[in-house]
C-alpha cells in the first residue's frame, strides 16, 4: 500500500525546505549551466513568499515549491515555474521543475504520488499543459503521459524537452 503523501507549500513550512534543498545542492548544485548554488538557495527563499492561491498564465517570476511531507516527514520536494533556464523555449510554460527525491526512497513510487499531486495542484489552478526537461529521465516521464517534445542542450548539458496535457 502506497504512504499518504501530502504536497505542502513551502510557505507553510518553510523549516521543511532545508533537507530538500541540500539534497538539490548535493545533486545538482552548480551542474546546470547558468545557475549557481547561490541561485538555488535564492529559489528556495522566493518560493517561501509565494502566492499558492493562483496561478497567472500571462504572469512571470511565478515560483512555487511544493514540499512532499509523510507523517510530518519531508521526502521531497517538486516547484511549478513560469519559467526554466531554457531560453529557447522560454515562451511554453508552466514547467514542473526542482522534483527531487530523498536518495533512499527512490524508486519506492512516491515520485510518481508526487508528480500526480502536483498535476493536480495545476489543473486546480486552471493549468493545462506542464512541460519539463529532464537530462536522462525521459523514460519515467513517457511512463506518466509526457510526449517528447524535442531534444536540445543547454552549455553541455544534453537533455530531452517533454509535456503534458492535463485533463
Amino acid at each position: 500500500m502506497d504512504k499518504l503523501i501530502e504536497l505542502i507549500p513551502i510557505s507553510e513550512f518553510p523549516e521543511g525546505a532545508t533537507a530538500p534543498l541540500s539534497w538539490s545542492l548535493a545533486l545538482w548544485g552548480d551542474h546546470i549551466p547558468g545557475y549557481s548554488r547561490s541561485d538555488w538557495i535564492a529559489f528556495y527563499e522566493s518560493a517561501k513568499g509565494a502566492d499558492y492561491s493562483h496561478w497567472d498564465s500571462e504572469g512571470t517570476d511565478q515560483e512555487l515549491i511544493y514540499l512532499a511531507v509523510i507523517n510530518h516527514g519531508v521526502v521531497g520536494a517538486i516547484a511549478l515555474v513560469d519559467f526554466d533556464d531554457l531560453e529557447e523555449f522560454h515562451h511554453l510554460k508552466p514547467w514542473v521543475a526542482a522534483f527531487i527525491v530523498k536518495l533512499e526512497l527512490r524508486g519506492s513510487g512516491i515520485g510518481t504520488q508526487m508528480l500526480t499531486l502536483l498535476e493536480g495542484k495545476a489543473s486546480m489552478l486552471g493549468i493545462k499543459k506542464l512541460y519539463l526537461w529532464t537530462e536522462d529521465q525521459t523514460a519515467f516521464y513517457k511512463r506518466r503521459g509526457y510526449e517528447f517534445e524535442a531534444s536540445s542542450r543547454l552549455g553541455f548539458l544534453s537533455f530531452d524537452l517533454l509535456s503534458k496535457a492535463l485533463g
